[in-house]
């Protein structure tokens, strides 16, 4: 815990909901980069409900990488 006072280290949790009010000025100015390729969703897709259990156990333990989606049917 030292260390962290000593790199004066801050850990600080948000809500997306906390920058709603940037919204439409999120859309303006990322959504010509998304929509060029220029910035990329990554999505980690587990396939079945059958394995929705681990999906959610990945998410929980930080094994997932990007967007969790379990796809129940093609």
């Amino acid at each position: 815990m030292a260390r962290f006072q000593q790199h004066r280290v801050l850990v600080q949790g948000f809500l997306v909901t906390d920058y709603f009010h940037l919204w439409d000025q999120f859309q303006r100015e990322i959504g010509p980069w998304v929509l060029a390729g220029e910035i990329r969703h990554i999505e980690d897709m587990s396939h079945g409900l059958e394995l929705a259990p681990k999906a959610l156990m990945d998410v929980i333990s930080g094994r997932n990488f990007g967007k969790k989606v379990v796809k129940l049917r093609d």
